[in-house]
């Protein structure tokens, strides 16, 4: 086979949870542009359509849905709609993640923190059991989650030197477990589905520059990567296409940080 076809997404059936926008969006221009066909499930379908028609003025076959992923029976009849459609269900991107209003701090009640285990953790997994079930009758298929370099070390205070409102609870609590909870269980997957020709792997992504970043936090942040900068949105598109694709038929149960070497040392 040629190297490049190995990147090849075409004929295969794409979903993605929270594409619409950050890494998602880039995670969904990527399997559209090696040309997967692409259902893109969010809760706020507005901004989905949005996004999914900025991805058909490129060329992109995609359609908007909206699912909610703290309702088991919402998430069902997502994925069993694309099965009754398309027949398979050829890759799974996880890259939703919904925050509790006003965070989760140290010392707040317990009902922010309920919430975001079960949309984020609880919800997550049953996506991808679904959509594992279907993916274990057909003999194939791969799982990709969005993790964080935050589920592999703990915060840096100092990045948030200077910056008011974004120490302490900068991510929440709840971000470390949920997304170190998505590490450990994709081995766990792995270590299951692997029988079955599916393979389940995660990227851990470091910070993502945008227009919002302030640029103390910047500097303070670029200073602990040893390529001396935030993430761009094209930085997650490489390796969301090579886990996708054939190019990595031999690879499961990884988590890879994409981080510009913050954890390397």
């Amino acid at each position: 086979m040629n190297t490049l076809d190995l990147f090849s997404l075409k004929n295969k059936v794409a979903l993605i949870t929270g594409g619409e926008r950050m890494y998602g969006k880039s995670a969904s221009e990527a399997l559209v542009d090696a040309g997967a066909k692409l259902y893109m499930a969010c809760p706020f379908l507005e901004a989905a359509e949005q996004t999914a028609q900025e991805l058909r003025a490129r060329g992109g076959d995609v359609t908007s849905v909206q699912y909610f992923q703290d309702n088991p029976e919402s998430i069902r009849n997502l994925v069993e709609t694309i099965i009754k459609a398309e027949g398979h269900i050829d890759v799974l991107v996880n890259a939703s993640r919904v925050i509790p209003q006003g965070g989760v701090g140290w010392f707040q009640e317990e009902k922010g923190l309920d919430w975001s285990v079960k949309v984020n953790s609880a919800g997550w997994m049953y996506v991808t059991m679904l959509v594992g079930e279907q993916m274990m009758r057909q003999k194939s298929g791969s799982i990709i989650s969005f993790a964080s370099m935050m589920g592999l070390i703990g915060i840096e205070k100092h990045n948030y030197d200077g910056e008011p409102g974004m120490g302490d609870g900068a991510y929440g609590h709840d971000y470390a477990v949920n997304k170190s909870g998505i590490i450990a269980w994709t081995r766990h997957a792995a270590s299951y589905y692997g029988r079955f020709g599916v393979r389940v792997n995660t990227i851990c992504p470091g910070g993502l520059k945008s227009d919002r970043t302030p640029e103390l936090f910047s500097q303070n942040y670029s200073r602990h990567t040893q390529l001396g900068r935030l993430a761009n949105t094209d930085d997650v598109k490489g390796p969301i296409l090579f886990l996708a694709s054939e190019a990595s038929s031999y690879m499961t149960g990884l988590s890879i940080p994409v981080d510009g070497g913050y954890t390397c040392i």
